[in-house]
């Protein structure tokens, strides 16, 4: 068998873009907010149903410390205060550093058997002003559970879905619950633009910091006059084309995602029901897209991902636990972190992409199958 790839991008033919890319390189209008720009914010505010267009960057980790820095803001701190940000452990080291560069302290917390934040075992939440959920591996929480603790403790909550585009809770996408959220559009995301990433939120002033700090903060260009100070974090046409395209196919490629969905579940009931191994648990209210398909063995994963690897297979780590990464270790408060710290060495994310055929599927499954066989 070919090596089969942790993911392979959906992308679309050369001359499928290729007329609207040399439009774009004739008139030399490739970035600043073009016409491809605008039209795919428009497209995806018809696809979310969201009140407000949403707002592109040129990726998501930038749309991500935007939207830190934009509720930082709203809340009425200066960009050299401080304050607790409430955050998994079990997340991509992007999510904290976010939340770091802007000057903020992350409080590590748990997760649950679905991999999200676990806010029944936070602690005192005095300090903590802002409480970041990544939607990991295209999951999502409780929301409901969430929202009430949040209201509880006058805490403002933003979503960091970066894996989870298109998922939704009671058939609701984040962004129409009453949370800001973002997304990311990276080649090895569900649905990608090669490059590129997504703020989303109803908030008018989240909004208009949004809009400010994403192009430098100016919000006027003869001087270029900055009422904030922002980085340049726009998507540039190229980006937003390829976005066109391939949102123009969406519902093909969530149906065909779904059927290679469905194919792993089924497979891995069987071995999950041995306790060979234990999967990522999905609420039946949640419609979880699967980002990869990660399972927790029962023990540290180096020779599962080894065979795996040696068979060409590519797997990854993907998540771990980021307070005990070099820079975090020891530096920041944490809650209850067991189930962080049982699960860390042990998930191992297995290739699950859209356009996988029938015969990677079923050589994935048969080595899984034989390396349990040993």
């Amino acid at each position: 068998m070919k090596q089969i790839n942790i993911v392979k991008p959906f992308l679309p033919d050369i001359d499928e873009i290729y007329e609207d890319f040399a439009k774009c390189l004739a008139t030399g209008m490739v970035t600043n907010n073009s016409a491809n720009v605008r039209s795919f914010e428009e497209k995806l505010q018809e696809f979310l149903g969201c009140k407000t267009k949403p707002l592109t960057f040129c990726n998501g980790e930038l749309a991500l410390f935007s939207l830190v820095q934009a509720v930082k803001l709203k809340l009425g701190y200066k960009l050299e205060d401080s304050f607790d940000v409430l955050v998994p452990s079990f997340t991509f080291s992007g999510t904290i550093n976010a939340i770091v560069m802007n000057h903020l302290k992350p409080v590590f917390c748990d997760v649950d058997e679905t991999l999200t934040l676990d806010v029944t075992k936070c602690g005192n939440t005095n300090d903590i002003k802002l409480m970041v959920v990544v939607g990991a591996y295209g999951n999502l929480p409780d929301i409901d559970i969430i929202a009430k603790f949040a209201r509880k403790n006058n805490i403002h909550v933003i979503f960091d879905n970066a894996p989870a585009f298109a998922s939704r809770f009671k058939n609701q996408y984040v962004c129409n619950l009453g949370f800001s959220e973002i997304y990311s559009f990276h080649a090895s995301k569900i649905f990608n633009t090669m490059e590129g990433g997504l703020a989303v939120t109803n908030d008018s002033e989240i909004y208009n910091y949004l809009t400010l700090i994403r192009d430098f903060g100016q919000y006027e260009k003869v001087r270029g006059n900055v009422s904030v100070p922002g980085l340049n974090s726009k998507m540039p046409e190229i980006s937003a084309i390829v976005g066109l395209k391939n949102l123009e196919k969406i519902d093909f490629i969530l149906a065909k995602r779904w059927k290679n969905i469905n194919k792993y579940k089924s497979f891995f009931e069987n071995p999950e029901r041995q306790h060979l191994f234990s999967t990522m648990k999905v609420r039946e209210d949640v419609q979880c897209n699967y980002l990869y398909f990660p399972i927790i063995l029962k023990e540290e994963a180096t020779n599962f991902v080894s065979y795996l690897q040696a068979n060409n297979i590519t797997v990854r780590r993907y998540y771990t636990a980021v307070h005990d990464l070099d820079f975090y270790k020891g530096k920041y408060l944490s809650f209850n972190l067991d189930y962080t710290d049982a699960i860390k060495d042990r998930v191992v994310a297995i290739p699950l992409h859209t356009i996988m055929d029938d015969d990677e599927i079923n050589y994935i499954f048969e080595i899984v199958t034989n390396y349990f066989s040993l």
